[in-house]
């Protein structure tokens, strides 16, 4: 396991690796990779070191989880880490401020805060797994979720949906902070909500052990406007990037290892395993599964990054947020070309 990030650890640890005399030629070379926690946001990455793609690549890779995106991005900012797996917006907005991090692959590409309903709820307005997407849509208005925060991810995603259907969040249905899943799981169950917006595990569970059903989960791949958006991205210096080039396409060579890894039917097995057994064996193994089952989905199957997918986090950022992306400005804050270079590498 891997040690909870402290400021006076990683400064040392990552400083030392960035200050590093030059290395003999078999030696390998040392990186520090920051990411929020070990959910499944973060598990091609966990997955790239439970299998040993890192060190295929020549790499010795520290996993350090933060406890926040804004200190895993920070870390990379000022240089105690080598690679941030976070949200491309907050770097966009820190590249706008200032700071010369950018983008450089995707790691998650589908928006994974997802919509459950209590089983009773879905009885009494007809709503089944085959309903269509526009009468799951149309199912919204009346209905009262829970998402963590108001004017986080959630609320923003529900709000994108209400006015892609034509709803008025703030009039025809009821929106309520729960800043727990436990909590929110609680209150479904008791009655007070009929369902809440989470990312995943908590909707699994609620669907496995509490008789809820999905609604929406774009997770799936099921809200069309979000498909192929950018929820977690590999992000770095670009100073750093044009100091270290080989380094950093090794690095997404390894990456794209562990994306294909995760989709192949034995491999996406072992990839599975090393991820529960690495990070998560205190989980209840069926749950795990399903969850695993239904993150796949949400993996890029390429590091590369389009100009499609960086337009749709502006476009959902510029509809949700008060503060927009300068979409002139935002393209400086990635670049394709260490991907490139490793998906040539790739064979």
């Amino acid at each position: 396991m891997t040690p909870r990030l402290t400021r006076r650890g990683l400064a040392l640890g990552a400083g030392a690796a960035l200050a590093a005399p030059p290395r003999l030629a078999f030696a390998k070379d040392k990186l520090t990779v920051v990411m929020s926690s070990f959910d499944m946001l973060f598990w091609p990455t966990l997955a790239a070191q439970g299998l040993g793609l890192f060190s295929e690549n020549g790499l010795e890779v520290e996993l350090v989880r933060a406890g926040g995106g804004a200190r895993s991005l920070a870390a990379v900012a000022g240089g105690d880490a080598h690679f941030n797996i976070g949200a491309p917006a907050s770097a966009f907005r820190a590249r706008a401020r200032g700071s010369d991090v950018m983008m450089i692959a995707p790691a998650v590409a589908q928006y994974f805060d997802n919509i459950t309903i209590s089983g009773d709820w879905a009885r009494r307005h007809n709503i089944t797994p085959q309903s269509s997407y526009q009468d799951r849509l149309r199912a919204l208005r009346g209905i009262t979720l829970a998402v963590s925060s108001v004017g986080g991810g959630a609320d923003q995603l529900l709000r994108f949906l209400c006015r892609k259907t034509g709803l008025n969040p703030d009039r025809d249905l009821t929106i309520t902070a729960i800043p727990d899943g436990q909590n929110m799981m609680a209150a479904m169950t008791r009655g007070r909500i009929d369902g809440f917006i989470i990312p995943p595990p908590t909707g699994e569970d609620a669907v496995r052990n509490h008789g809820a059903q999905p609604l929406i989960w774009p997770g799936r791949g099921e809200v069309p406007e979000l498909d192929g958006f950018i929820y977690i991205g590999v992000i770095a210096r670009e100073s750093w990037l044009r100091r270290n080039r080989e380094i950093a396409v090794r690095f997404l060579r390894a990456q794209q290892q562990a994306l294909e890894a995760v989709r192949h039917l034995e491999l996406g097995i072992r990839a599975r395993e090393a991820v529960w057994s690495g990070w998560h064996q205190r989980a209840e193994k069926g749950l795990f599964d399903d969850v695993w089952k239904n993150a796949v989905p949400a993996y890029p199957r390429s590091v590369a990054v389009e100009a499609s997918m960086v337009d749709r986090i502006v476009a959902f950022v510029n509809d949700t947020l008060p503060e927009p992306l300068d979409p002139v400005q935002t393209r400086s804050a990635w670049t394709n070309e260490y991907a490139a270079e490793a998906l040539a590498r790739r064979a």
